[in-house]
Protein backbone atom coordinates (compact mmCIF):
# COMPACT_ATOMS: atom_id res chain seq x y z
CA UNK A 1 0.00 0.00 0.00
CA UNK A 2 2.35 2.83 -1.25
CA UNK A 3 -0.11 5.48 -2.75
CA UNK A 4 -0.06 7.65 0.03
CA UNK A 5 4.07 7.25 0.12
CA UNK A 6 4.62 10.64 -1.57
CA UNK A 7 2.00 12.55 0.96
CA UNK A 8 4.36 10.61 3.91
CA UNK A 9 7.50 12.49 2.39
CA UNK A 10 5.69 15.44 1.81
CA UNK A 11 4.56 15.99 5.68
CA UNK A 12 7.92 14.66 6.99
CA UNK A 13 9.96 17.23 4.84
CA UNK A 14 7.52 19.95 5.73
CA UNK A 15 7.99 19.20 9.73
CA UNK A 16 11.44 18.84 9.50
CA UNK A 17 12.62 21.63 10.40
CA UNK A 18 10.53 22.43 14.07
CA UNK A 19 11.31 21.52 17.09
CA UNK A 20 10.18 18.14 18.27
CA UNK A 21 9.35 15.90 21.01
CA UNK A 22 9.09 12.34 21.21
CA UNK A 23 7.86 9.98 23.36
CA UNK A 24 8.00 6.21 22.75
CA UNK A 25 4.78 4.01 23.16
CA UNK A 26 3.25 2.97 26.61
CA UNK A 27 0.18 1.72 27.00
CA UNK A 28 -0.31 2.23 30.61
CA UNK A 29 0.16 5.70 30.13
CA UNK A 30 -2.29 5.90 27.65
CA UNK A 31 -5.10 8.81 28.79
CA UNK A 32 -8.31 7.39 30.04
CA UNK A 33 -11.22 6.23 27.74
CA UNK A 34 -14.32 7.33 29.20
CA UNK A 35 -16.21 4.91 26.37
CA UNK A 36 -18.92 7.32 24.97
CA UNK A 37 -18.62 10.87 23.19
CA UNK A 38 -18.23 13.32 26.65
CA UNK A 39 -19.78 16.96 26.04
CA UNK A 40 -17.93 19.51 27.29
CA UNK A 41 -19.55 22.92 28.02
CA UNK A 42 -18.33 26.25 27.76
CA UNK A 43 -17.87 26.92 31.04
CA UNK A 44 -15.94 23.36 31.76
CA UNK A 45 -13.84 24.71 28.67
CA UNK A 46 -10.18 25.71 29.12
CA UNK A 47 -9.76 26.33 25.45
CA UNK A 48 -10.50 24.87 22.16
CA UNK A 49 -8.12 23.95 19.14
CA UNK A 50 -9.62 23.91 15.48
CA UNK A 51 -7.85 22.49 12.75
CA UNK A 52 -7.34 18.86 10.61
CA UNK A 53 -6.43 15.63 11.54
CA UNK A 54 -5.85 12.63 8.90
CA UNK A 55 -4.13 9.15 8.66
CA UNK A 56 -1.31 8.35 6.19
CA UNK A 57 -1.25 4.54 5.10
CA UNK A 58 2.04 3.02 4.82
CA UNK A 59 4.03 0.00 4.22
CA UNK A 60 6.63 1.82 5.08
CA UNK A 61 9.06 1.21 8.50
CA UNK A 62 7.89 4.20 10.59
CA UNK A 63 10.06 3.52 13.35
CA UNK A 64 9.09 2.38 16.70
CA UNK A 65 5.27 3.18 17.68
CA UNK A 66 5.23 6.99 19.38
CA UNK A 67 3.97 10.72 19.75
CA UNK A 68 5.69 13.78 18.66
CA UNK A 69 4.50 16.51 19.29
CA UNK A 70 5.83 20.21 17.38
CA UNK A 71 4.61 23.05 19.37
CA UNK A 72 3.51 23.74 22.69
CA UNK A 73 1.69 20.64 24.93
CA UNK A 74 -1.89 20.58 26.15
CA UNK A 75 -0.55 22.30 29.44
CA UNK A 76 0.77 25.47 27.35
CA UNK A 77 -1.38 26.13 24.71
CA UNK A 78 -4.84 28.54 25.01
CA UNK A 79 -6.63 28.00 21.72
CA UNK A 80 -5.18 28.39 18.35
CA UNK A 81 -4.18 26.01 15.21
CA UNK A 82 -3.51 22.30 15.37
CA UNK A 83 -3.24 19.12 13.54
CA UNK A 84 -3.28 15.61 13.90
CA UNK A 85 -1.32 13.16 11.74
CA UNK A 86 -1.66 9.24 12.64
CA UNK A 87 1.20 7.85 10.20
CA UNK A 88 -0.05 4.14 10.06
CA UNK A 89 2.67 1.33 9.04
CA UNK A 90 0.56 -1.80 7.96
CA UNK A 91 1.39 -5.86 7.97
CA UNK A 92 1.94 -6.72 4.03
CA UNK A 93 -1.89 -7.16 2.78
CA UNK A 94 -2.10 -8.83 -0.72
CA UNK A 95 -5.46 -8.32 -1.51
CA UNK A 96 -6.15 -4.14 -2.66
CA UNK A 97 -10.19 -4.84 -2.13
CA UNK A 98 -9.09 -5.70 1.52
CA UNK A 99 -6.44 -2.96 1.95
CA UNK A 100 -8.67 -0.31 0.93
CA UNK A 101 -11.41 -1.82 3.68
CA UNK A 102 -9.13 -1.79 6.14
CA UNK A 103 -7.69 1.58 5.32
CA UNK A 104 -11.79 2.79 5.64
CA UNK A 105 -12.03 0.75 9.19
CA UNK A 106 -9.09 2.76 10.61
CA UNK A 107 -10.72 5.76 9.41
CA UNK A 108 -13.63 5.08 11.31
CA UNK A 109 -11.47 4.85 14.40
CA UNK A 110 -11.25 8.70 15.45
CA UNK A 111 -15.33 8.15 15.95
CA UNK A 112 -14.57 5.38 18.64
CA UNK A 113 -11.75 7.37 20.47
CA UNK A 114 -13.17 9.26 24.11
CA UNK A 115 -10.62 10.77 25.92
CA UNK A 116 -11.27 12.41 28.96
CA UNK A 117 -11.85 15.78 29.02
CA UNK A 118 -11.00 16.16 25.60
CA UNK A 119 -13.88 16.70 23.15
CA UNK A 120 -13.52 15.62 19.29
CA UNK A 121 -15.76 16.56 16.50
CA UNK A 122 -14.63 14.83 13.42
CA UNK A 123 -16.62 15.71 9.68
CA UNK A 124 -17.88 13.30 8.79
CA UNK A 125 -16.75 13.63 5.29
CA UNK A 126 -13.06 15.31 5.02
CA UNK A 127 -10.41 16.35 7.65
CA UNK A 128 -11.38 19.27 9.37
CA UNK A 129 -11.18 18.41 13.44
CA UNK A 130 -11.71 20.42 16.37
CA UNK A 131 -11.14 19.62 20.21
CA UNK A 132 -12.37 20.94 23.16
CA UNK A 133 -10.02 20.67 26.41
CA UNK A 134 -11.94 20.54 29.69
CA UNK A 135 -10.02 22.23 32.21
CA UNK A 136 -10.31 19.46 34.86
CA UNK A 137 -8.35 17.47 32.43
CA UNK A 138 -5.78 20.14 32.03
CA UNK A 139 -5.48 20.09 36.28
CA UNK A 140 -5.20 16.39 36.05
CA UNK A 141 -2.08 16.29 33.55
CA UNK A 142 -3.58 15.74 30.74
CA UNK A 143 -0.37 15.98 27.61
CA UNK A 144 -0.65 15.18 23.71
CA UNK A 145 2.05 11.79 24.90
CA UNK A 146 -1.14 10.15 27.54
CA UNK A 147 -3.77 10.88 24.37
CA UNK A 148 -1.54 9.56 21.41
CA UNK A 149 -1.04 6.69 23.44
CA UNK A 150 -4.74 5.46 23.69
CA UNK A 151 -5.41 6.36 20.01
CA UNK A 152 -1.91 4.10 19.68
CA UNK A 153 -3.64 1.59 21.80
CA UNK A 154 -6.97 1.67 20.01
CA UNK A 155 -5.65 1.38 16.55
CA UNK A 156 -3.17 -1.15 17.43
CA UNK A 157 -6.28 -3.37 18.19
CA UNK A 158 -6.33 -4.13 14.46
CA UNK A 159 -3.81 -7.14 14.02
CA UNK A 160 -3.10 -5.64 10.18
CA UNK A 161 -1.84 -2.45 11.83
CA UNK A 162 2.28 -3.18 12.26
CA UNK A 163 3.54 0.49 14.50
CA UNK A 164 1.65 4.15 14.86
CA UNK A 165 3.30 7.36 14.96
CA UNK A 166 1.20 10.20 16.19
CA UNK A 167 1.92 13.50 15.78
CA UNK A 168 0.58 16.38 17.30
CA UNK A 169 1.21 20.09 15.66
CA UNK A 170 0.69 23.24 17.42
CA UNK A 171 3.52 25.55 16.09
CA UNK A 172 2.23 28.69 15.48
CA UNK A 173 5.02 28.90 12.55
CA UNK A 174 3.85 25.37 10.74
CA UNK A 175 2.06 25.98 7.26
CA UNK A 176 -0.90 24.64 7.98
CA UNK A 177 -2.33 25.73 4.78
CA UNK A 178 0.28 23.02 3.37
CA UNK A 179 -0.84 20.64 5.70
CA UNK A 180 -4.54 20.94 4.84
CA UNK A 181 -3.73 20.85 1.21
CA UNK A 182 -2.05 17.04 2.01
CA UNK A 183 -5.03 16.31 4.08
CA UNK A 184 -6.75 16.65 1.06
CA UNK A 185 -4.89 15.04 -1.43
CA UNK A 186 -5.04 12.22 0.97
CA UNK A 187 -8.74 12.32 0.46
CA UNK A 188 -8.60 12.18 -2.96
CA UNK A 189 -6.50 9.34 -2.92
CA UNK A 190 -8.84 7.50 -0.73
CA UNK A 191 -11.81 8.08 -3.02
CA UNK A 192 -9.93 7.67 -6.05
CA UNK A 193 -9.38 4.21 -4.47
CA UNK A 194 -13.14 3.45 -3.71
CA UNK A 195 -13.85 4.48 -7.47
CA UNK A 196 -11.23 1.97 -8.57
CA UNK A 197 -12.04 -1.00 -6.09
CA UNK A 198 -15.93 -0.47 -7.12
CA UNK A 199 -15.68 -0.63 -10.66
CA UNK A 200 -17.53 2.64 -11.30
CA UNK A 201 -16.32 3.91 -14.17
CA UNK A 202 -12.95 2.68 -16.40
CA UNK A 203 -13.43 5.41 -19.17
CA UNK A 204 -10.43 7.47 -17.99
CA UNK A 205 -11.98 10.20 -20.44
CA UNK A 206 -14.45 10.86 -18.67
CA UNK A 207 -13.44 9.90 -15.37
CA UNK A 208 -12.47 13.04 -13.06
CA UNK A 209 -10.64 11.25 -10.89
CA UNK A 210 -7.82 10.76 -13.74
CA UNK A 211 -5.79 13.72 -12.58
CA UNK A 212 -5.41 11.62 -9.46
CA UNK A 213 -4.63 8.37 -10.99
CA UNK A 214 -2.14 9.91 -13.41
CA UNK A 215 -0.14 11.59 -10.14
CA UNK A 216 -0.05 8.60 -7.56
CA UNK A 217 2.63 5.69 -8.60
CA UNK A 218 0.20 2.48 -8.79
CA UNK A 219 -3.32 3.97 -9.18
CA UNK A 220 -3.33 3.70 -13.18
CA UNK A 221 -1.83 0.14 -13.09
CA UNK A 222 -4.27 -0.82 -10.02
CA UNK A 223 -7.29 0.82 -12.19
CA UNK A 224 -6.75 -1.32 -15.28
CA UNK A 225 -6.17 -4.69 -13.19
CA UNK A 226 -9.29 -4.32 -11.51
CA UNK A 227 -11.15 -3.31 -15.01
CA UNK A 228 -9.47 -6.45 -16.83
CA UNK A 229 -10.75 -8.17 -13.68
Amino acid sequence: MNFFDSLLEDVTTSLASYPAADKSFRADEAWEDVGRNEVILQRESAYELDGIGFNLITGQNVGEDRVTVIGPDLDRLHGGTYARITVLELHDVDDEQEAYKLIKKLEYVKYHFFPKGYMIRSATRGHKEAVRVSKDAIQAGISFAKVGNLLIRKLKEHPAVKRVHVIFVTDPAVNYAHLEEVAGKNRDITETLNHVMNSVNFDCNTCNLKPICDEVEGMKELHFKKGMG
